[in-house]
């Protein structure tokens, strides 16, 4: 492929004599995981601070500061990353959140926190994170050989869910003992160890000394980057898949589960039940696709494994038994969680190295961009028709964008070389 990236090496000389093992993998995964880790303890320790501060509505209100400019500024952070590389934007990232925590921290000790205030903080860490995510996703790719990256993506998917299961009950632990200044602490502490991994961890582009010389400005990278995506019909096709699969998973899995155990009767226990079977699922599917060492045409197994994962969350709003529903919701957490490996390793297997930032940002804006709308509608659609016909259209949605895939020979085709 052509690259709109020239690099200047380094004499042989000057190479580091790095090796690209399982260990820098292991690093990056550790600092993947903590740094999402001091997320969800933060989104948790943000909201109760902004409902004590405001009431119910300073949540949302607070929650949206935090992730609009999330958003807003991926498309940025994909720029970013193929400019100066990955792994050190997520270190500055990282860094820049860590010292916003810090200060938090500081005005916790010593003011009553405000919505205004709390929101001004969000806006700024938001800012900062849009940026890590698509660094982020890009790392697995310099980091091993092209063969390992589906494995590797699996475990990334684990470090991603374990941190999602840990993050809540560590901060409500956090706020329940040392109020917002102890849940600063441990978000502070998570990002410290992420930083220790992150300088621990190296590139193949940074072992071979390789650095950007683009003359482009960064409104022209980020234009070059968005053509590139939409000049490759498997790069392109995958992403609005998954973009609609993700919007038909989101609603139903966020805003209608706690409506359906509620119409259901099981309460919150049940709640609970359901949202740890959906958990443990992912779990389970994450660590599958690290263990399997061959995929059989992943282009038509990640959208087999959508379709069923939609079949098993409309069953799980049929059935009257809990039990079964938990079960179903593993299955989809399973079958989602395979698919979001596949896919992305897809993406990243056929994405040139030098746009492989921008393209990541793409994708990641298109997995959680359209989150908050997804929860309107869900909402709208439950209070209109009523839980099961909800989990039913969402479910709908999945199945129609899955099969949309099959059909497309750049997606029914797609190897991890390329389309067959």
């Amino acid at each position: 492929m052509t690259s709109s990236r020239e690099y200047a090496t380094k004499p042989p000389e000057d190479t580091p004599a790095i090796s690209h093992n399982a260990g820098n993998l292991t690093r990056y995964l550790a600092a993947h995981g903590t740094s999402l880790l001091g997320d969800q303890i933060y989104f948790i320790a943000l909201a109760w601070a902004a409902k004590d501060a405001a009431g119910p509505s300073g949540v949302g209100t607070a929650l949206a500061a935090a992730s609009l400019p999330r958003a807003v500024l991926m498309l940025l952070g994909g720029v970013i990353s193929d400019r100066y590389g990955a792994r050190k934007v997520m270190l500055g990232s990282n860094i820049a959140r860590t010292i916003l925590i810090g200060l938090s921290c500081l005005w916790a000790i010593t003011q009553t926190p405000s919505l205004t205030a709390l929101c001004i903080i969000a806006v700024a860490f938001g800012s900062v994170d849009g940026v890590f995510y698509p660094a982020s996703s890009a790392m697995p790719a310099l980091l091993i050989d092209s063969s390992k990256i589906p494995q590797a993506n699996g475990l990334r998917q684990a470090a991603q869910q374990g941190a999602l299961l840990l993050g809540g009950p560590l901060g409500g632990v956090a706020l329940a003992t040392g109020g917002l200044k102890a849940a600063l602490i441990a978000n502070g502490s998570a990002l410290i160890i992420s930083i220790a991994c992150l300088l621990l961890t190296h590139t193949k582009e940074e072992a071979a000394g390789e650095v950007s010389t683009t003359k482009l400005s960064v409104l022209q990278q980020m234009t070059e980057g968005l053509r590139y995506t939409a000049r490759n019909p498997l790069i392109l096709h995958t992403i609005l898949i998954i973009t609609i699969a993700g919007f038909g998973f989101a609603g139903p899995a966020n805003v209608g589960l706690p409506l359906l155990a509620d119409n259901q009767g099981w309460n919150a226990s049940g709640y609970g039940i359901l949202t740890g079977a959906l958990g443990a699922g992912a779990l389970i599917g994450a660590l599958a696709i690290s263990a399997v060492k061959r995929i059989p045409r992943p282009g038509t197994t990640a959208m087999m494994m959508l379709i069923i994962q939609a079949l098993c969350m409309a069953a799980a709003a049929i059935t009257p038994h809990l039990a079964l529903s938990a079960v179903l919701m593993a299955i989809t957490g399973i079958g989602l969680s395979v698919a979001s490996a596949i896919t992305m390793s897809l993406v990243q297997l056929n994405t040139d190295i030098d746009h492989l930032g921008r393209v990541m940002s793409v994708m990641t804006l298109g997995m959680v961009g359209l989150v908050p709308l997804a929860y309107i509608i869900c909402g709208w659609l439950v209070s209109a028709t009523g839980v099961t016909t909800t989990f039913v259209v969402f479910a709908l949605m999945e199945i129609g964008a899955a099969a949309i895939g099959v059909a497309l020979p750049a997606v029914r085709s797609a190897s991890f070389r390329g389309v067959s």
